[in-house]
Parts: structure tokens; C-alpha cells; sequence
């Protein structure tokens, strides 16, 4: 099962009603935070001594983590 981003959660708990505008800014969100946490895994794997993979490895690990 994928696990929920910070951002979905948030989204689903908070009173929105899922208009365009919201649809936009939950867009944008998401796409803020799957930069933070594709960043945060490829600084690890470098801090790790994988230089080659990591960027792949980042990727991976948010599509496997996140399924998006």
C-alpha cells in the first residue's frame, strides 16, 4: 500500500471544496514536496557514496514510496 504525502493528508482533512483553484494549488503542492523529498533521498545516497544512482534512486524511491 503507497503511503500518503504530508500534503494529501492535508488536504483531505482540511474543509476544501475541490475546485479548479484548489485542484491547482494541491497540484503545485504536491510537486513542491516531491522535490523536497527526491532532494532529501539523493543527498543521502551521495552522503552514502552512490554518485551514479542517485538521482534514479530518488526518483524510485518517491514512485515506490508515493506511487505518483
Amino acid at each position: 500500500m503507497k503511503q500518503q504525502t504530508a500534503v494529501e493528508w492535508l488536504f483531505d482533512n482540511l474543509n476544501i471544496s475541490g475546485g479548479s483553484e484548489d485542484m491547482e494549488t494541491l497540484k503545485a503542492a504536491k510537486e513542491i514536496e516531491k522535490l523536497q523529498i527526491t532532494h532529501a533521498h539523493k543527498t543521502a545516497s551521495l552522503e552514502a557514496g552512490f554518485e551514479h544512482s542517485a538521482d534514479d534512486w530518488a526518483e524510485q524511491y518517491y514512485t515506490n514510496t508515493y506511487g505518483q
